[in-house]
């Protein structure tokens, strides 16, 4: 017998042995509970993660959002489009460089990520309802070690 506990529905338990496997599935487990939640701000994932590197790092170029998210030029264009149409960021002239436009969260963006925010601790809070603080805290350590070892 093996001493493998049953799968969750969906998942046979041989696969729970693969640790790659369970992290692909909580990913996405914990990004399906997390879109449902921000889609009732009209928001996508890439929209939330958008509006907070925009809120953090203040004014800057579409490429540096690019390059902070890790997004694709191209699929970056269609973000801010739709960013920009719901009113929650603003293009302006970039102040020392006449080819480039600045991306400026407005006060609706900022609302707009203030209530996502409630809304992202939610999701995170059922996900991780089964840790206890520690666990919780554990866990957020090892995925920031992996993250920063990723590159």
């Amino acid at each position: 017998m093996s001493e493998t506990p049953p799968g969750p529905p969906g998942i046979h338990r041989a696969l729970l042995h693969h640790t790659g496997f369970l992290i692909s599935r909580m990913g996405f487990v914990a990004q399906k509970q997390f879109a449902e939640r921000i889609d009732s701000l009209g928001l996508s994932t890439r929209m939330w993660g958008a509006l907070n590197v925009l809120e953090a790092e203040g004014a800057i170029t579409q490429h540096a959002l690019c390059t902070c998210i890790g997004m694709d030029p191209s699929s970056m264009v269609s973000t801010i489009d739709e960013l920009e149409a719901k009113g929650l960021v603003q293009r302006r002239p970039h102040p020392s460089d006449r080819r480039a436009h600045a991306l400026h969260l407005t006060d609706n963006g900022r609302q707009t990520l203030s209530r996502g925010r409630k809304l992202a601790k939610g999701a995170q809070e059922e996900l991780l309802a089964p840790l206890s603080a520690e666990e919780r805290e554990q866990l957020h350590g090892l995925l920031l070690r992996l993250a920063l070892a990723s590159g």
